[in-house]
Parts: structure tokens; sequence; C-alpha cells
């Protein structure tokens, strides 16, 4: 069953657009899901579902610049002028603290993939007290210190020159125009995204995913990749919060495993003491559209109904 469609406005005014499922008669919890980049809520209701016949109460969104959010602000590809990043956070916050009062008594846990799992990173560091776990798919530390400056810069001089809505080509290319060359002989543009070739298909046949987005919503990017990684940041996260990071050993955007097992460690020499990491082996960036999607999704309510030590 597909969840519900609905309306939520932020403080700012923007009107986002969210889908919740239907609350079973004896609800466990509640589940927030952060989708990535250049994609949409909509990829997530098959997980949706799997949480809703668990018992659990879903809820997913399509964060500014995407999906129906996107489309009905015009501005595809563009989280917000000024700190956009700051925003999209702020709209996490306020769609938990929302879920929060509606059912007070339930446990609420937050999973964020790609470009969701970074904006979930940065909801942990900054309001940890609101989640009860939270989970990190596909995520990445970004490129190094030097090339992060110099995209920072170029990010800068792109909205310069053609605004900061305008579409980047060159930043694309620059985040990841890498990513394909791991698997050639290439098939598409996008076999980076799965092993399965139907997910990659149905990726590229979808008329909201995979578009360029605007040098504003790299500059916030790169910005947010930044916060994420900042080692004096990670050490707000409460000590004993319960975090797990899942991606697939040949993820590129997660530096084959490395980068994920990097932010791994410094999230626990910043003092976090309850991180699980769990790498798939063969599997690539999106794992949970994967073939064998359902080892996945078993060990993400494994992870939520574990109990705490």
């Amino acid at each position: 069953m597909e969840p519900i469609k609905n309306i939520f406005y932020a403080s700012d005014g923007a009107r986002i657009t969210y889908y919740q499922t239907v609350c079973p008669p004896e609800p466990k919890g509640l589940v927030l899901i952060l989708h990535g980049m250049a994609e949409h809520a909509a990829r997530y209701f098959e997980l949706a579902d799997f949480f809703c016949s668990n018992n659990y109460i879903v809820t997913t969104y399509d964060q500014r610049g995407h999906g129906q959010t996107g489309q009905d602000s015009g501005e595809l590809g563009f989280f917000s002028s000024g700190n956009g990043w700051e925003r999209v956070v702020q709209d996490v916050k306020e769609i938990s603290w929302s879920l929060r009062e509606s059912y007070p008594k339930l446990p609420l846990f937050l999973i964020g993939h790609s470009m969701g799992s970074v904006i979930a990173r940065s909801a942990v560091i900054s309001f940890a007290n609101v989640y009860d776990r939270a989970v990190f798919v596909g995520t990445t530390t970004g490129i190094n210190g030097f090339m992060l400056k110099m995209a920072r810069l170029i990010a800068r001089q792109e909205i310069r020159k053609n605004g900061e809505k305008a579409p980047s080509e060159l930043l694309s290319a620059l985040s990841f125009g890498s990513y394909n060359k791991k698997f050639k002989p290439n098939r598409t543009a996008f076999d980076w995204l799965s092993l399965n070739s139907e997910n990659v298909d149905a990726y590229l046949q979808d008329p909201l995913c995979g578009f360029t987005c605007s040098s504003g919503f790299y500059r916030d990017l790169f910005f947010g990749i930044q916060f994420a990684t900042n080692e004096a940041n990670l050490q707000n996260i409460p000590p004993d919060f319960p975090m797990l990071f899942l991606s697939g050993a040949n993820d590129p955007v997660g530096g084959m495993g490395k980068e994920v097992k990097q932010i791994v460690q410094l999230t626990k020499n910043a003092g976090a003491k309850n991180v699980e990491l769990v790498l798939y082996p063969l599997l690539r960036h999106e794992i949970l559209h994967e073939a064998n999607r359902v080892l996945v999704y078993r060990d993400l309510l494994r992870f939520l109904e574990a109990p705490r030590f």
C-alpha cells in the first residue's frame, strides 16, 4: 500500500510534500527517511511498506529542490538562498518535532541515503536528542580538503557568472564525473548506482531523477559535507547515541568503503561508543534498490529493534 500524500509547511512558508504510511494497530515506532540528491521520496515506498508491515509508521518527503516539492517551487535542483544547508537541516528538525508531537510515546528513528545521509549526520550533530537511533546509508566524506576548497571557489564563480539557481554541468562533472570509470565497460552513465540493471534503467527513465543541480545547491552541499565531517562538530553527538553506517563495498560515493570507514573512525574518535558499520560485498551506491535489498532491509530492522547497550 502506497503511503498517503500530504503537505507540510516549513517555518519559512515553503510547501513540502511528504508521504506517510497508515498507522498500524500497535505501532512500534516512527521512521523518517531522507532521500538522496537528484531523486525523490517515492523511490522509498517499498522500504516504507516493509517497515509498515513490521508495525512502524514511516514518513518520507521530497526535500527542497526535489520531487513534488521541487516541482511546486519551480526550483528543481536548488535548496534555498542564503545557507540552503541550514535550511534543509531545519526542515528535518521541524518535521521530526511534528512527528514527536503527534506520537509522543513512540521512538523516532532517522534514516538518510547519500545526500540524505549527510543531512541526517548534520541533524544528529545538531539535535540528536530528537531521535532514538540513526542510520546513514551510502554516505561520504566528500573530496579532500584541497579539492573541496577548489570546488567551493568554482561554485562561487559559477554563481557570480550564471546565478545560484542555474544548473552547473561543471560542478556535476567535478563531483561525479569519475564514478563510472570504475565500472568500465559501461552500459549507461549511471552504472555506478547499482548492480541491479532494472534499478539503473528506472532511474534513467524517471524525469525526477538524475537532473543537473544548481551552483547554489553545490555551494550548500560542499558546506554540508564539511560541517558533517568536522571533528569538533562530531563531538556534539552524545557518546551513547546508536548509529549504523551501511554502504556497498563497491560504492564510489563512499570511496569503495574507505570514506565510510573514515567517517566511522572520526565519529568514534569524537567519543561515540555505539557505532556499527556494515559494508556489503560487490554492492554499489543504491543498496536499498539492489536485487537482494531485503537483506539490507533486515539489517535496518535488526538495528532499530536491537536492545541498547
